[in-house]
């Protein structure tokens, strides 16, 4: 019977535990390496990625719905995301093209929505 009522209390102390690791994960900094030497950096949380552009250019996208990998918007610049490779497009121009991201430590992925 002491195991039974030792059980119950630890389960809600290991669930609590294992639930930390995924929520570290939910937030990921990534620096990407572009064509013609050009970087930016994006920080991702479930819904939005926050991309620093340079020094004074800071912008946050909403993940919106994409018909193969991941995409994020504000209506005027758009990043695309499929693995570890990335684009942005500003007004629909490319202006960061075959970018590669840097800091994937552990194979760690982009979350995509398929």
């Amino acid at each position: 019977m002491k195991t039974i009522k030792f059980a119950a209390f630890l389960l809600p102390a290991v669930v609590a535990i294992a639930s930390l690791p995924a929520t570290a994960e939910q937030q990921q900094v990534y620096r990407y390496q572009c064509h013609n030497g050009k970087t930016f950096e994006a920080e991702y949380s479930p819904e939005t990625a926050q991309l620093k552009l340079g020094e004074n250019e800071t912008l946050t996208l909403k993940q919106v719905p994409s018909g193969s990998g991941v995409r994020y918007t504000d209506d005027r610049t758009t990043l695309f995301t499929k693995g570890n490779e990335a684009f942005i497009q500003v007004e629909n121009q490319v202006v960061f093209d075959s970018c590669v991201a840097q800091d994937t430590t552990n194979e760690r992925r982009i979350r995509a929505l398929w």
